[in-house]
């Protein structure tokens, strides 16, 4: 077997599926390994680590034969990142020995026997739709700060996928946060949920955010696959009933603030070394054109900053004339980040209750929420 391809194309290509290798103890194959399979002159490179496979299929510059090799990915992507902009022949043994050539480069090497890796993994009895890659997206980047770490419940560290037949509904909490993003641009006429990995979302976040066009999406009961330009990533669903989110959404929040986003990033991020370790908590003091943050930590030593930002803020009690409330300083940041309008607007009931955020703009079929639990004020 002969392939010739271009150096940047492989390179491309080969980073992106290289994403999802980690280690397996397992099945060591699959750790540091890709599967080239070439078959009327495309290249399909294969990655995987057995819950989530990634498969990057596209044009060769020239090919004699088909046929499998299992390659080691970094003798390739390391070797490649050293070229500009050349053509690489692959000449391709019967005994997976492989020779390498670029110019005067010549790199002679073994590869493995294509068998012994895992096969194409998939979907049985799949229900299918598509939406736009940019909504996916933006839906994940919205949604997948909010889950949970690695060490909190399975189903928390996935982001719900809702559908239903006039809308799809993107959500992710860890119990302190939780982020809503809701599309009625996407009407599959489907009413079903599941949950996705953080893993293969977080790389097809990256990776799928320079393509355009549709991506399709079929899933199973155990299983998702995300299709869309030669690029294709499976992965198993997570398992589980996933929390009643809209139980936790405030109804009743009459208390409403409108402020600049950009400068209370800034003087978040300046108070944070201010705050408590522990808790992280900035007190919220709002008036009706001040937000006042401030940060003390008593525990370890006698710190404290202050910080007075402009604000527009309607309350409900007209007997007060203040309304403070607590939050995590660190979570606050990580909603901020994740929001990309000038303005945000944060709703209250009281100050025990859930605070909401919102941004002050969106476009015209979204619906963006996100939800911050408070820290008692001490």
């Amino acid at each position: 077997m002969k392939f010739i391809v271009e150096s940047q194309l492989l390179l491309k290509n080969l980073q992106s599926v290289g994403r999802i290798l980690s280690p397996n103890k397992f099945m060591p194959i699959v750790a540091e390994n890709i599967l080239y399979e070439v078959e009327n002159n495309k290249l399909t490179l294969v990655g995987t680590d057995l819950e989530t496979t990634m498969v990057a299929q596209f044009e060769l510059s020239e090919s004699v034969g088909n046929g499998k090799v299992v390659i080691p990915y970094k003798i390739i992507a390391e070797t490649l990142k050293t070229f500009p902009e050349v053509r690489f022949t692959f000449n391709i043994s019967e005994q997976n020995e492989i020779e390498m050539l670029a110019g005067d480069a010549i790199y002679n090497f073994v590869g493995l026997p294509a068998d012994e890796f895992p096969t194409l993994p998939k979907l049985e009895n799949a229900t299918s739709f598509n939406m736009p890659t940019k909504v996916l997206v933006d839906a994940i980047k919205k949604t997948i700060y909010a889950t949970g770490q690695p060490d909190a419940r399975p189903i928390m560290t996935g982001v719900l996928c809702e559908l239903k037949p006039e809308y799809i509904t993107f959500v992710g909490t860890d119990g302190r946060c939780l982020a809503r993003y809701r599309n009625n641009k996407i009407q599959t006429g489907l009413d079903c949920s599941f949950v996705l990995p953080k893993k293969p979302i977080s790389t097809i976040k990256e990776i799928f955010s320079t393509l355009d066009g549709d991506v399709r999406i079929d899933f199973s009961n155990d299983s998702v696959a995300f299709t869309i330009d030669g690029m294709y990533v499976f992965s198993k669903l997570i398992e589980g009933k996933y929390p009643n989110y809209e139980a936790v959404i405030p109804a009743n929040n009459k208390n409403i603030m409108e402020v600049e986003r950009l400068p209370l990033m800034q003087n978040l991020s300046s108070l944070a070394p201010f705050t408590n370790q522990l808790t992280h908590q900035i007190r919220f003091k709002i008036t009706a054109k001040e937000l006042t943050l401030a940060a003390e930590d008593k525990d370890l030593s006698l710190k404290k900053g202050k910080v007075v930002l402009p604000c527009s803020f309607e309350m409900e009690n007209e007997e007060t004339d203040t309304f403070e409330i607590g939050f995590s300083s660190k979570i606050l940041q990580e909603i901020l980040k994740n929001l990309d309008t000038n303005t945000i607007i944060f709703k209250f009931s009281n100050p025990t209750a859930a605070g909401l955020i919102l941004p002050s703009e969106t476009e015209t079929d979204e619906d963006i929420l996100v939800l911050a639990m408070p820290v008692m004020l001490g």
